[in-house]
């Protein structure tokens, strides 16, 4: 009996040491503090295409462009920020687009492909509105 009361309290004691070292999911709300409180801008030169997208903390945003403005939902997902339109504003645009800025802060800079035409997309998040 002793022996079964050990062996039930080591494994407890690995499992509680196990659960401990797993590390705890990103805080979005921290993650994406700058982008709530700034301005995200988005420039496709290849395209003659730029906006301004002004995200709220309770996952909607605005966006304003060079060819009009769309709102829509916004969510954090495989590490990505998605943006997924309420509506289209053009023929060549997607409703959902999702890229690698999340956890990026006020000042940073950085790029990625257009996921329809493969163009360069240049980002940055400036601090205000």
């Amino acid at each position: 009996m002793l022996k079964i009361a050990i062996c039930a309290a080591a494994a407890a004691l690995l499992l509680t040491s196990a659960a401990r070292a797993q590390p705890a999911p990103a805080d979005e709300a921290a993650v994406m503090r700058d982008f709530v409180s700034g301005t995200w801008e988005i420039d496709v030169p290849a395209g003659d295409w730029s906006a301004k997208y002004f995200l709220a903390a309770d996952h909607t945003f605005r966006e304003t462009g060079s060819d009009g403005e769309v709102r829509g939902t916004w969510e954090v997902k495989d590490g990505k920020v998605c943006t997924t339109a309420d509506h289209l504003v053009a023929p060549d645009r997607i409703k959902t687009y999702c890229n690698k800025g999340a956890g990026r802060h006020t000042g940073d800079q950085w790029t990625d492909a257009d996921p329809v035409t493969g163009n360069a997309v240049f980002f940055t998040l400036k601090a205000g509105r």
